[in-house]
């Protein structure tokens, strides 16, 4: 009955025709033979493991390849080589950016554990990674085969990995790597050091560009809505505890086997989507991407300080048919021109953005500071009470009495200033 049951998780990775899955088996080493152990390895080597043996302990790893032109989603795997080339091109700097990273350094990692909290309780069963090696997508998982394995666990892990790779994941710095480091201060004694580690996180790029438009962020949600990847018949993750729970209770790994290939389908999706998302920030004047998505990438580069990378993005979109989107981009302009010394830009453009829209108030407060700072003392009045008349009338919203209280300050000192003449 389990294996009826258990079928009906297989062959879900709804890849294209050309793809061919081949698992090469890992070279064992010599081990002692531990009671129970020869028919458990029996089991996992159905799955496509190998044991590997450290210190009377076991786990199991497992590698499948892919050849690299196969298809995921709307990108063949070789696209990420071209996205890294592009990184290297460009003169601006991103927090995702590749820029002179070989392909092969880019792990793009994931774990399931048996909770979602990183206290002592719990564990990483579970973790891997994808990765592009020559002419194929190496997938390698590593199994925790018990409680009592962990340093074996980590051991293989931490000998595949060092400080020039690159972690991809998704939400990965707040939860994946930080698990890692707990469970690593349980065995490191035994070994090797966790390396300091670059990381690229894509959950933080998919909150930015599509928390306002898809009814979550959790990957799975991302794959299918922008990456047209739909998952058959897939194992959720949330029952990755209770599998692994089932699989220590009965050492049956046929239990795992959907969370396996949902594990996979983590590792590998992973891929396509820092495609997209590099393909998002690298090219800008591409009407692949929405008005949306774009200011979202300019707003992001404001965020990062760049100034000259997010005057170009924003000037693209002043001419947006979506008004909030066209003022926003205006108001930003607006901005970095007043930061730049640029007053007569940064002048012109509240001029616009004071006759209508969400931005009236501010753009007013900026007028009055612009003007007063040229001695235009009669014209900073009226663009102070201008405002004023707006917060009195309730035709703006504006966030407490702060912008009020600067306004009546500003007011009061014109006053003064102006009887003086």
């Amino acid at each position: 009955m389990i294996k009826n049951k258990l079928n009906r998780m297989k062959n879900h990775l709804g890849m294209k025709p050309n793809q061919k899955e081949k698992a090469q088996p890992i070279e064992t080493a010599q081990k002692n033979v531990m009671p129970g152990l020869v028919e458990l390895d029996e089991k996992w080597s159905k799955l496509g493991f190998s044991p590997k043996y450290f210190e009377n302990e076991v786990t199991f790893i497992k590698e499948t390849r892919y050849p690299v032109d196969s298809i995921l989603g709307p990108y063949a795997f070789l696209e990420l080589e071209k996205v890294v080339k592009k990184w290297s091109a460009v003169t601006f700097n991103h927090p995702l950016s590749a820029a002179n990273v070989p392909v092969e350094q880019l792990l793009f990692f994931d774990i399931e554990t048996t909770g979602l909290s990183s206290g002592a309780g719990h564990s990483i069963f579970l973790l891997g990674y994808s990765k592009i090696e020559r002419d194929e997508v190496l997938v390698r998982q590593y199994l925790l085969s018990g409680p009592s394995s962990e340093a074996a666990f980590y051991y293989y892990f931490l000998n595949d990995i060092e400080a020039h790779h690159k972690l991809v994941t998704y939400n990965g710095k707040a939860f994946d790597w930080p698990q890692v480091k707990t469970r690593h201060t349980f065995v490191r004694d035994q070994v090797p050091n966790l390396p300091k580690i670059g990381h690229y996180d894509l959950l933080h790029a998919a909150r930015r560009f599509w928390k306002d438009t898809l009814p979550s962020c959790r990957l799975s949600i991302v794959e299918k809505e922008i990456l047209q990847i739909d998952r058959i018949e897939d194992t959720p993750g949330y029952l990755a505890p209770m599998l692994y729970f089932d699989y220590l209770n009965e050492q049956e790994p046929l239990y795992l086997e959907g969370i396996i290939k949902h594990h996979e389908m983590d590792v590998m999706s992973l891929i396509p989507l820092y495609i997209h998302i590099s393909r998002m920030i690298l090219t800008n004047e591409n009407d692949e991407w929405t008005e949306k998505e774009k200011y979202e990438i300019a707003r992001w580069f404001y965020y990062l300080k760049d100034d000259e990378e997010a005057l170009l993005r924003f000037r693209a979109l002043t001419t947006s048919n979506d008004l909030l989107i066209k003022h926003n981009s205006l108001l930003h302009l607006a901005l970095i021109y007043k930061k730049k010394k640029q007053l007569d830009q940064a002048y012109e453009l509240f001029q616009i953005l004071a006759l209508s829209g969400e931005h009236q108030i501010v753009s007013l407060e900026e007028l009055a500071k612009l003007s007063e700072r040229k001695k235009d003392y009669d014209i900073a009045l009226l663009h102070c009470q201008n405002a004023l008349k707006l917060i009195k009338n309730n035709s703006y919203s504006i966030k407490g009495e702060k912008v009020k209280e600067e306004l009546l300050k500003r007011q009061k000192r014109l006053f003064v200033k102006l009887d003086g003449k």
